[in-house]
């Protein structure tokens, strides 16, 4: 689990600025997606600049709230940055589904490297080539996760044939 962090305000996605940005702040993401410890707490859009409206300016966290946007920041859309100051996390773990969950919310596009099917709407985000990653469906409106419950090879074999690899 890593990457810019951004945040959801019920009908866009949004970035966060790095001011003030440490690992109190770091933790908190990493426990919210299930990834463990933070290693780090990366600023300077490490993982590439974002786009639309930055949400959070001058997080401070304690480290044990129970989500981002409870801890201290100036008020939504308050900020004075511009996206090359987006933060970002480095968990210790992957996503654990055992802690979260599936996913309350999509996954924004864009946000990671994805390689999509050209029938279906189907493509995997996050790998290193367009046959590793996470799966992701299009609604139709925006891109989602498929969630591992009961998934088995089985599965995986019919997004293989989808993207056509193998």
């Amino acid at each position: 689990c890593e990457g810019r962090v951004e945040v959801y305000n019920g009908s866009s996605w949004g970035t966060v600025c790095d001011d003030q940005w440490d690992l109190r702040d770091a933790r908190v993401v990493c426990r919210e997606l299930g990834c463990g410890q933070p290693m780090a707490a990366p600023g300077h859009s490490q993982f590439g600049l974002g786009s639309g409206r930055i949400f959070l300016d001058n997080v401070q966290c304690n480290g044990d709230e129970p989500s981002l946007v409870t801890c201290r920041h100036n008020g939504w859309g308050v900020h004075n940055c511009r996206h090359v100051e987006d933060a970002s996390v480095i968990c210790a773990g992957a996503w654990a589904e055992e802690a979260t969950g599936c996913p309350p919310v999509p996954i924004r596009q864009g946000s990671v490297p994805s390689f999509e099917s050209s029938r279906a709407r189907l493509r995997l985000a996050g790998g290193r080539n367009g046959c590793e990653g996470r799966v992701e469906v299009y609604n139709g409106s925006s891109w989602g996760t498929v969630c591992d419950d009961q998934w088995d090879l089985r599965d995986a074999r019919v997004v293989c044939q989808e993207l056509g690899c193998g």
